[in-house]
């Protein structure tokens, strides 16, 4: 009924966060909810990348696993270091009924996104 458009999740999961964040100024006496002084880009690559997976947020993907990429010895380490460290977290979210089957695809197509954007470095790393 509401996919008629290509960013109808994204649309519903954004209104799903107002009415989240609204129900908790209503349960707080009507208090305006607490804007975070500190943006999530400037936690460190780790943090950054858990965050991008977590929230379904694709948009610094590259440049995130970049620097990560810098930080390891084998680039493997960045699929299993960070990137599973986040979707574990997804999937930790999902199994308790805290995050559901949308969300957990647009978490998916981050993680496809970061590795997408490792596999060449992967295969210049088999040829030496």
């Amino acid at each position: 009924v509401f996919n008629k458009t290509e960013d109808a999740t994204d649309v519903m999961l954004e209104l799903t966060k107002k009415e989240k964040a609204a129900m908790e100024a209503r349960k707080n006496g009507g208090a305006a909810v607490e804007v975070k002084k500190t943006s999530w880009r400037d936690l460190e690559v780790k943090a950054r990348l858990e965050h991008a997976l977590v929230n379904g947020i694709s948009q610094y993907v590259d440049q995130d696993v970049e620097e990560a990429r810098h930080s390891v010895d084998k680039h493997l380490e960045v699929i299993e270091g960070p990137l599973m460290d986040g979707m574990n977290v997804v999937g930790d979210l999902f199994g308790s009924g805290k995050m559901f089957l949308p969300q957990v695809i647009k978490s998916a197509r981050v993680m496809k996104k970061a590795v997408k954007y490792l596999l060449p470095f992967m295969e210049e790393e088999k040829i030496q």
